[in-house]
């Protein structure tokens, strides 16, 4: 007699989760919606970002950042109540927009975490990559919603370019030390894994066991980095300063077991030695997808 009774109850119990969720939105981001709202929007032909690059100037340090400082100075909250106002959509060229969208992501995801420092990995953060909305060109939307809707169709076409975003974590591709601009977008990808790849923390050749391995950070955009150059190690190859055999077919070509995920914070007092145990198991250990 009681399952015609439970099935029953269970409609009202899907719709009270999707009323609890509705109004957890709403108390986290009705701000940011209503802002959205009774907002004057500019529509640039071209925008660089000036208070964010000058951020940047001040708080990035080598391959880390100054989140202690990030926190102190007005510049981040100042470039991001610009960022709501400026649209994307009358930029004059692909390579405009793309800036548009990675500046926005890194500048985003640095609000996130220096908000909530001094936590000691970007993990901590929890959901607020996909929950916390902000006020980007009179729209509305999440970081998660920048990688997924705007940055992912350009990873598609140019893989490189997934070495310009960081989540905040050592393990990530350092944050530059500027604002990314049409001109040397590029080049600064190129850069970027360059550094990346030749890090010691992100590679291990051991020429006795034959055996080639590399950041698991490569995992999150493999089949992006597959389609354009064969493999991940063979893009990590072709740009490291030392001569790695990856067309060797008695190569193993395999990732190192663990990703760092401490903050990419320069305070030294949470430093500590990271994990970088090689590992030849099965590749999906590697950290969360963007895709």
């Amino acid at each position: 007699m009681q399952a015609p009774n439970i099935q029953k109850a269970i409609p009202v119990i899907f719709l009270s989760v999707g009323a609890l969720l509705l109004l957890f939105h709403v108390i986290v981001n009705g701000g940011t919606w209503v802002k959205s709202a009774f907002l004057k929007v500019e529509h640039p032909i071209t925008y660089h970002f000036p208070l964010y690059d000058q951020l940047l100037h001040e708080v990035v340090k080598g391959d880390a950042v100054d989140y202690k400082q990030v926190k102190a100075l007005p510049l981040l909250n100042k470039a991001i109540d610009e960022l709501a106002s400026v649209a994307p959509d009358k930029l004059n060229s692909e390579k405009e927009n793309l800036c548009y969208w990675l500046n926005a992501y890194n500048m985003l995801t640095l609000k996130l975490l220096s908000d909530r420092y001094p936590i000691d990995s970007p993990k901590k953060l929890g959901n607020a990559r996909s929950f916390t909305k902000f006020t980007i060109g009179g729209d509305t939307l999440s970081v998660r919603d920048i990688i997924d809707l705007k940055l992912n169709p350009y990873f598609k076409r140019n893989p490189t370019l997934t070495f310009l975003v960081c989540d905040g974590a050592k393990g990530d591709p350092a944050l530059l030390n500027h604002a990314l601009v049409p001109e040397t977008v590029i080049k600064d990808a190129d850069t970027s894994l360059t550094n990346f790849v030749n890090n010691p923390a992100n590679y291990k050749w051991d020429e006795v066991q034959n055996i080639f391995y590399i950041s698991p950070y490569f995992q999150r955009y493999d089949d992006y980095f597959v389609a354009f150059y064969e493999s991940p190690h063979a893009l990590a190859a072709s740009k490291m300063n030392k001569s790695i055999p990856v067309a060797n077919v008695t190569l193993l070509k395999t990732f190192l077991r663990d990703f760092d995920s401490r903050l990419n914070d320069v305070d030294k007092s949470t430093a500590m030695p990271p994990n970088t145990t090689p590992s030849i198991d099965d590749k999906h250990q590697s950290t969360p997808s963007h895709r």
